[in-house]
């Protein structure tokens, strides 16, 4: 039997008068992990709204979003007979002309950073983070 974990990979941003900047977050021990997004399990009969909301709080201590986009690119894959489904969503933190919240984190994570598109896609080493950053990116320049 298939057993199926469910996660969502939450990019948290805000918008300044210079663009977007992402939030990356490293866990600890920092030495040895990438920069990566907001990640989380998505709770049992848990909607994948509030997991994303429950998730940004506990990890960042932010605690509502502006907006929330979905990126319609889930990735799936399979480990024998387990299997996970990464839910990838975009969180609006901040904008010009609205106070950016201060992020306070989490016990799990070591450190964190506000980056612009271009170092972030350079700092970042997961294909799929890359990937969904990419997609994000584009879709705020269209929006705005």
């Amino acid at each position: 039997m298939l057993n199926l974990e469910h996660r969502v990979r939450v990019y948290v941003f805000q918008l300044g008068e210079d663009g977007p900047r992402y939030l990356w977050l490293r866990p600890k021990p920092s030495a040895e992990w990438p920069l990566v997004p907001v990640v989380g399990a998505v709770g049992l009969h848990e909607h994948l709204q509030d997991t994303i909301v429950r998730e940004v709080r506990e990890e960042t201590g932010i605690e509502k979003p502006l907006h929330v986009i979905d990126l319609r690119k889930p990735s799936k894959e399979l480990f024998g007979d387990m299997g996970l489904v990464e839910w990838p969503f975009a969180y609006q933190a901040g904008a010009p002309h609205q106070a950016i919240p201060r992020v306070v984190p989490g016990p799990k994570i070591g450190e964190f950073h506000w980056l612009d598109f271009e170092r972030a896609y350079r700092d970042v080493e997961g294909k799929q983070d890359r990937e969904n950053l990419v997609q994000l990116q584009i879709r705020l320049q269209q929006a705005g």
